[in-house]
Formats: structure tokens, sequence, C-alpha cells
């Protein structure tokens, strides 16, 4: 009899949503396999590379994948980020649960994600203006954006993919990204940035930058009138 499949976290199933499907997936930082294995399991994906930086983890992501009969479909692969992921099997590229700096660092560590028409998909834990505004440096594009609950936490998880020369994205897009108005998510969201926003103000006043001050207040209060 057939094992009945798990469900996804919310992060992970964020992520699987913003899949175009049908490619190879190289999942970075896999932990124990899950995504990997939904995805083959759901038909989404021909073959997933499974990549972690330690070896226990994947040792689980291979018992995992044998005990739902995926095994011949997935790849582990002991790998820090990218640097021994083959280009080919990361048509589609998940970086989930971990900080954004970390993030960025991955992709910035080996060329080709700019070449191929690579879609990313980017789960930050932490730092998500700093990835945003990292990426559009880069020259990608944020494609689409949820924000999304997990627990008493609240997230938000975005695919992209490189283009080149970006026009203007507007001076909400570091601390909102795509994130679309109207659903309880989204405006839990907006008071974790808006929280966070605070500190900074605070900040800026105290070091006497009161024009910078002035311009985040607008972002601030842009914010609220938008997603509150």
């Amino acid at each position: 009899m057939a094992r009945p499949l798990f469900q996804l976290g919310p992060r992970l199933a964020a992520c699987a949503g913003l899949l175009e499907g049908g490619r190879p997936v190289a999942d970075i930082g896999t932990d124990h396999g899950y995504l990997p294995i939904w995805l083959i399991k759901q038909g989404l994906a021909p073959v997933v590379l499974a990549a972690d930086i330690n070896p226990k983890p994947l040792a689980v992501a291979k018992k995992n994948a044998q005990r739902y009969g995926v095994e011949d479909k997935i790849i582990l692969t002991l790998s820090n980020g990218l640097q021994n992921v083959p280009p080919e099997l990361a048509q589609e590229i998940v970086l989930a649960g971990m900080g954004g700096e970390l993030i960025f660092r991955v992709l910035t560590a080996v060329p080709w994600v700019k070449t191929g028409g690579r879609r990313l998909v980017l789960q930050p834990m932490s730092r998500a203006p700093e990835l945003r505004k990292g990426l559009l440096k880069l020259g990608f594009e944020v494609l689409e954006e949820k924000a999304l609950e997990d627990g008493s936490r609240v997230y938000s998880a975005f695919s992209a993919r490189y283009i080149g020369n970006i026009s203007s994205t507007g001076r909400l897009f570091p601390y909102m990204g795509k994130i679309l108005p109207g659903t309880e998510a989204a405006e839990k969201y907006a008071k974790k940035v808006l929280s966070g926003m605070l500190g900074q103000l605070n900040g800026l006043s105290h070091k006497g930058k009161l024009e910078e001050a002035s311009q985040l207040q607008e972002v601030a209060e842009e914010i609220k009138r938008i997603y509150l």
C-alpha cells in the first residue's frame, strides 16, 4: 500500500506554489528532503537535486526518499550552496529557510545563476529588504511574491529571474516587494515591516539624519495607507 503523502508546512507550500513546474529543481538547504519528495510525488518536477552542506540531513533525506518510493528521482548532493550543483539540474532553484544575507551569498557565488532563464524561489527568514535590493542590483526581477503565516510569525516568499537592466521599482519595493494588499497575511507582514522601520527612524533621529528620517517616515505612511 502506498504511503499517504504528507502536507507541506506554510513556508515550503508557498515555495512550491511559486515554481513553474516541469523542469529540474535544485533545493538548496534541503534538510530532510520534504520539498523534493513532495514535488516528485505531485508530478511537478521530473527530477530534484536535494543539496545540503551537512551529511546528516542528507542521510535522513535519503531514508525519506526511499520511504516514499522516489529515490530514483532525487539526487542527493553534499554542497556548500550551489558550489557542487550541476547547472543543468538547477533550472529552478529553491533557497528557503535561511537568512537573506546567506541567500544572497549563495546566489553570487556561481555565475551561472544568471543564465538559462532560471527561476529562483526564495524564502528569507530575515533581511528580506537587503535581499531584494541586492537582487535588484544584480539584475534579477521579482516576478511574484506572497506573504505567509507560519505559526506566530509572518514571512514572504518570492520568485525571481535574471533580466539584466531593471527599471525603477518604487520606494516601497525593498520593504514590501511585490506583496499585494488585501490579505490578512499581507497586513501582518506590513505591520512587521513597520515595526522594523520604527527602530530605523529612531536611530536616524538620534544621529541627526532628519532628511533620511523624513523620507523613511513617508514610506512608512504609504505602507500604512496601502496595506492597513
